[in-house]
């Protein structure tokens, strides 16, 4: 588990693993099906445009799914949801946006949707299969117990969030000098990028609050000092819990540090879900690859490769354990593979109606440029 890539020197820029991985993803993605236009005599650059159609509408997609799914998250403070930082996004609300924005752009342009449908088949199953590495790096979708002589078991570090949710479910056990009790008296496991701070980075915090909050009074502005207040008065709630218990069990930040890394405070062995669906996303790619040279219709490609990804899907979700069964006894990605493999399969039933060959364009054709005459007019 490694959420940040590395941090680029001088400007102390984080790169996300998760972000990293996306990015890669999106331009093997869009290199293949280029590359795969070419071949076919397709337009190049539509497959560029709609390669940033899907940048953009799958992760608005994405993330306004999960936000109306978890909307209790989001319920107090409404401007968490433009915090991407955390994560926080479901693959089939990106899929849906994804999907609406290249159709739409295929039909205004008069271009053939089942030719460009089997186009991107293939390379947008390759993506989803590398962005799902980013999950394993994240820490996120991880799988159900499993034994710990499974070859391919991971066990993740202190205060990922596979631990976090075994201490929740009391399947796991910390002790005491790892439990933070904050003001209300609630208790859990001390964050680990807090015990990455020293007791003098906390104080340095505390008093570039108090500091913001001089400044503040010092412009005369009052929604300004009203500001710098809340987040002084949040640093304090924050601190003061924590530098009580340091001095209560008389240790510090670096001593908790060097403890959370022995064995013992990881995670127990899991199913690494991450990487199960990393596989089966990218084998779907070579299968859609191979069936797309050998197709005789059109369209088949994109309806097979999706409607095995939905099976693919439905089973993956059996194994995670960090969705909620909250859709009629399934997680809401299960039930929304039953609808996606149930709309594909009438989808097929349909191509079979259709020409083999789609009717439309493959190539948008220029402005036609009008030809000289053939000869010049006599002068009147």
């Amino acid at each position: 588990m490694h959420p940040d890539l590395f941090t680029v020197p001088g400007i102390g820029l984080t790169i996300p693993s998760f972000g990293a991985m996306v990015l890669v993803a999106f331009l093997a993605a869009t290199f293949t099906a280029f590359q795969r236009a070419k071949k076919l005599r397709a337009d190049p650059d539509v497959i560029l445009n709609l390669g940033f159609l899907i940048l953009i509408f799958s992760t608005v997609g994405a993330r306004a799914f999960y936000v109306i799914h978890y909307w209790e998250q989001f319920e107090a403070n409404p401007r968490d949801i433009l915090d991407l930082r955390g994560g926080g996004f479901e693959f089939y609300g990106g899929f849906l946006g994804a999907f609406a924005a290249c159709y739409l752009y295929i039909w205004i342009k008069g271009l053939s949707r089942r030719m460009y449908a089997d186009i991107l088949a293939p390379s947008l199953l390759l993506g989803m299969g590398i962005g799902r590495i980013g999950c394993l790096l994240f820490g996120c979708c991880w799988g159900g117990p499993c034994p710990a002589e499974l070859p391919w078991a991971v066990r993740f570090p202190y205060s990922s969030p596979v631990q976090l949710q075994a201490w929740e479910h009391r399947q796991a056990t910390l002790p005491a000098r790892l439990i933070l009790v904050d003001s209300v008296g609630r208790g859990s496991p001390i964050p680990r990028k807090l015990l990455d701070l020293s007791l003098e980075d906390l104080k340095k915090a505390a008093e570039r609050a108090e500091e913001a909050v001089s400044k503040a009074r010092a412009s005369g502005r009052p929604d300004r000092v009203a500001a710098a207040e809340r987040r002084r008065d949040a640093v304090a709630d924050a601190l003061r819990p924590l530098l009580f218990h340091y001095a209560v069990f008389n240790t510090s930040p670096s001593e908790l540090a060097q403890l959370v890394r022995e064995p013992r405070f990881r995670s127990h062995p899991v199913h690494p879900a991450q990487l199960y669906s990393a596989v089966g996303p990218i084998l779907l790619s070579f299968l859609t690859t191979a069936w797309l040279h050998r197709r005789k219709r059109h369209g088949t490609v994109f309806v097979l490769g999706f409607m095995l990804y939905a099976v693919e899907r439905f089973v993956e979700e059996a194994i995670r354990v960090d969705n909620p069964q909250d859709t009629f006894g399934l997680t809401v990605s299960q039930g929304i593979s039953i609808g996606v493999f149930v709309c594909l399969g009438i989808g097929w039933l349909i191509l079979l109606k259709m020409p083999l060959r789609s009717s439309r364009k493959a190539v948008a054709c220029p402005r036609s440029v009008p030809s000289a005459p053939a000869t010049l007019p006599q002068a009147s």
